[in-house]
């Protein structure tokens, strides 16, 4: 604990920014506390009203992710609010605990009064909370999927269409039956400063055709004492799942077939290895637009019409997840990255290969041209 004790100094200050943070972003008016970390291995986060303190306990910190502390803090605030805002002077875990909650947009597993913590924290939902037919549809996506790792080209494209189709299907029969909207979220941080083009990319299609929607965010990592760049992808937890598989697949494949062919490229080999990128991520965003093309030009399963036709369930789902989204950053801003230099012969090439591209795997449990310049590419920024 000797070693750790240095960084407590370090969390605290960044406790009082993540609680600035907060404040802004949920219009609260509420003066800082006094911030501690504790050594409890049982109480992970606490308020003492008597000494307006919040304490946070350091195997919180260090076992879990950031972001799972993050929620603890906001559990605090919660009481901080019952005791400054409402004036509760019972404390515990009642109706206007609840309110303070709401107020900060805190996930129901993360209001529990045991030791302020959910169980299964790290996987945001407990494999025990899927409905018996959202696993039956990810356990038949993956399959899909595997079988797209065929060196037959026609039977990978088709694999990868009928998971596809399955994955439509699926989401508009959710739309209408569904009332809960049970959505999640997932955090990609590759602990880097800086946000490539072709990532937004990727985010991009995940964005058009998983069902999801994503934006850019920051998170600390305390024992570096860094602020990296991350994704948030968020959506129902098949769409997440899957989502974030693709995007860890297109960046792997991206860095192997830009090894394979990097010596095929002249000029400055930066933008070169950019434009390739972004040519190969159009090529496979061209090809599902073309299976979703076809897809809609099908006439719609009088299973999945109903009552609402597939478009006007779409618009119904996409207000429910922009307010989930909303819970968690009440205010987001869009940014925009500026033009992107790029080789267009280089990036035409990329988009050929990029027409090829398939999901090989299933998802698993977890010349020298002048530069011509992109069009901007926009994703969220919290």
């Amino acid at each position: 604990m000797e070693t750790i004790a240095k960084y407590f100094s370090v969390w605290n200050r960044q406790f009082l920014r993540e609680f600035r943070s907060i404040c802004y972003q949920y219009s609260l008016f509420l003066e800082p506390p006094v911030f501690a970390v504790s050594e409890s291995k049982t109480q992970l986060g606490s308020w003492q009203p008597g000494i307006r303190e919040i304490r946070i306990s350091s195997n919180l910190i260090l076992h879990y992710p950031w972001d799972v502390t993050l929620q603890v803090l906001k559990h605090e605030i919660a009481h901080q609010i019952c005791t400054e805002i409402y004036h509760d002077q019972k404390g515990g875990h009642g109706e206007n605990f609840i309110k303070a909650c709401e107020l900060l947009g805190l996930p129901e597993r993360f209001r529990q009064a045991s030791g302020d913590l959910p169980s299964h924290m790290e996987r945001k939902n407990c494999d025990d909370c899927d409905t018996a037919l959202s696993r039956n549809i990810i356990e038949k996506i993956r399959k899909l999927l595997a079988l797209a790792e065929s060196s037959n080209e026609h039977e990978s494209a088709l694999a990868m269409e009928m998971a596809g189709r399955l994955l439509r299907r699926y989401n508009i029969s959710q739309m209408d039956e569904d009332k809960q909207n049970n959505y999640v979220y997932s955090i990609i941080n590759r602990k880097r400063k800086r946000i490539d083009a072709y990532q937004r990319k990727i985010i991009l299609i995940l964005k058009k055709y998983f069902y999801t929607e994503a934006l850019c965010a920051s998170l600390y990592d305390p024992l570096s004492d860094e602020t990296y760049k991350t994704f948030e992808i968020f959506g129902k937890k098949e769409n997440v799942e899957i989502a974030e598989y693709c995007y860890h697949f297109l960046e792997q494949k991206l860095s192997l077939l830009w090894q394979q062919n990097c010596t095929s490229f002249n000029g400055n080999r930066r933008i070169a290895k950019k434009s390739y990128y972004l040519g190969m991520l159009q090529g496979f965003s061209d090809k599902l637009s073309g299976q979703d093309i076809a897809y809609r030009s099908d006439k719609i399963n009088p299973l999945e019409s109903k009552s609402s036709t597939s478009s006007e369930l779409i618009i119904v789902a996409d207000t429910a997840l922009q307010r989930f989204i909303q819970s968690r950053y009440p205010r987001l801003s869009q940014r925009s990255t500026g033009r992107v230099k790029i080789y267009r012969e280089t990036f035409d090439q990329g988009v050929t290969i990029g027409r090829t591209l398939v999901i090989h795997k299933g998802i698993e449990g977890t010349a020298g041209n002048s530069g011509k310049l992109l069009e901007e590419i926009n994703v969220r920024d919290r």
